[in-house]
């Protein structure tokens, strides 16, 4: 079987295709009425508590130490967690468990044994993030047959479903932790990007923390002073931060009055829609710029956009399809929205049958061409002025793969190593994020001025992988590429944490 799966911030879901050759939801192993696992992990000695399960022992006992939106710190060299063994969990290892019931989800719902699965990965993750994904299936054992980004696996359920080819697509996902852009266009042949970008820490938990403001804001003006928040305070405060913004979303409702306590303070509090929509605006004004951003990379203006899908359920608050109207004005120009919840998911089982080469059964197009999400470059000093320089070898937004290669110099005759440092960065001096050093040695020579030639490779799936050749021999020199403290050194300890743990994931 082949599966799909969406490893959200707030949320996680798989999907396999039918069949019908139609993508169904695969529910959890003991509800059948579940589909979406919250992406929260609860560790209890060898036991851990993944999901809706978590939501009832909170009720009990609010104060339990659940780790939530570590997707946001994929990449990160530092635990996250540490559990009363003094056992350290990283990002993948806690997206491992997530994966992990997921797999047992699918297999138990269908009888099946899961033989290859496509997860899906906010479009402007770099290289460390990606892998990190694919550390945390490397755990399990999952077989991964490849990486899709959101917005295109959002983007192809979309071009599949509604025969929409030869436009211009764009891509607003705006999910629970991450937002996605992406501009993209389809015909029968395939889906091709143009452009993408992204913010890695905005989404649906930021306006949630906006209502919660607002609800503090209340509590102060009726009592005079600033409520102190335990445990269950916080809990309630999220629960009914989050009710607020899904009611306000629905069409028609201009405001909401809910009864909140906290502590040992109970205020019925007014949020009109109004309030709520000044509260968040900023937030909205960012992901604006970015799109500008994105659309102006590839020299294209708003105009020449045929249709804008509105993805993540973040993206049915009201006010974004309202300033996407004003940015999209003409009436040729479609703003809706496409399975806001499960169209990622869904595109990823797609795209699991179109690498498994049955693509012509189900009538998906046979290709998927991306584009490299960031410039990536080498950090190196300028032997004329002595000056650190960025070294630009692949460009942001060329097409994947993308393949560039320099030639470096030995500075002194005792050389016997080679350190480079690798970059990834939106625009020089902007949002630059190393990936770690490329460690070339020990070298054929100790001559000084000995040429090495580097070898870059943005792959498909976005990660990135390097050669070190000597070009005198055309032979491959031995290289190591990361950090000592990278948590990909503590993998096969993380492997066996993750195997032996129990999975309990449903009430």
């Amino acid at each position: 079987m082949l599966i799909g799966i969406d490893l959200g911030t707030t949320f996680s879901l798989s999907a396999t295709i039918g069949r019908n050759g139609e993508p169904i939801l695969l529910p959890d192993n003991s509800n059948n009425d579940l589909f979406h696992t919250p992406s929260a992990v609860y560790i209890e000695g060898e036991t851990a508590y993944i999901g809706n399960i978590i939501e009832a022992r909170l009720e009990q006992n609010p104060g339990l130490p659940v780790i939530r939106f570590f997707k946001r710190q994929f990449g990160e060299k530092k635990p996250l967690y540490i559990d009363s063994d003094q056992t350290p969990w990283y990002p993948e290892s806690l997206a491992a468990l997530i994966l992990k019931k997921l797999r047992i989800d699918a297999e138990t719902y269908t009888s099946q044994t899961v033989e290859g699965a496509v997860i899906t990965v906010p479009a402007h993750f770099n290289d460390l993030q990606r892998k990190c994904i694919l550390n945390a299936a490397t755990l399990i054992e999952l077989p991964v047959i490849g990486l899709l980004e959101e917005p295109i696996a959002a983007a192809m359920h979309y071009g599949i479903t509604h025969k929409k080819y030869d436009k211009t697509i764009l891509v607003y996902d705006l999910g629970g932790g991450t937002f996605d852009v992406t501009a993209l266009t389809m015909n029968p042949k395939g889906v091709f990007v143009m452009a993408k970008d992204g913010i890695t820490d905005l989404g649906g938990k930021e306006f949630d923390e906006k209502i919660g403001e607002l609800i503090l804001e209340q509590f102060k003006d009726e009592l005079g002073f600033d409520v102190a928040l335990d445990a269950r305070s916080l809990l309630h405060l999220r629960y009914i931060s989050e009710e607020i913004k899904i009611e306000l979303s629905i069409p028609g409702t201009t405001f909401i009055d809910k009864v909140c306590v906290l502590g040992k303070h109970t205020l019925e509090v007014h949020i009109s829609r109004k309030e709520f929509e000044k509260a968040i605006a900023p937030l909205i004004e960012q992901t604006e710029e970015v799109l500008k951003r994105c659309i102006k990379s590839i020299g294209i203006e708003t105009s020449d956009v045929d249709s804008i899908i509105l993805v993540g359920g973040s993206s049915m608050v009201p006010l974004i399809k309202k300033r996407l109207k004003i940015l999209f004005p003409s009436k040729n120009q479609e703003i809706h929205s496409h399975e806001p919840m499960k169209a990622v998911t869904y595109g990823a089982a797609l795209h699991a049958i179109q690498l498994s080469g049955k693509k012509v059964d189900y009538e998906i197009p046979p290709e998927l061409r991306g584009v490299t999400g960031y410039n990536l470059g080498i950090r190196a000093m300028n032997p004329n002025t002595g000056r650190v320089i960025i070294d630009n070898l692949v460009k942001k937004n060329m097409p994947l793969p993308s393949v560039n290669e320099k030639t470096y110099y030995t500075t002194s005759p005792d050389q016997k190593r080679m350190r480079l440092e690798i970059i990834q960065y939106i625009s020089k001096g902007v949002e630059e994020q190393s990936l770690g050093h490329l460690i070339i040695g020990p070298l054929p020579s100790n001559e000084a001025n000995y040429p090495i030639k580097v070898k870059i490779e943005n792959r498909i799936d976005g990660t990135v992988w390097f050669k070190a050749i000597d070009p005198k021999t055309g032979m491959e020199i031995e290289k190591v590429f990361g950090d000592e403290d990278s948590p990909g050194a503590s993998l096969p300890r993380q492997k066996a944490l993750v195997n032996s743990t129990i999975i309990i994931g449903s009430v």
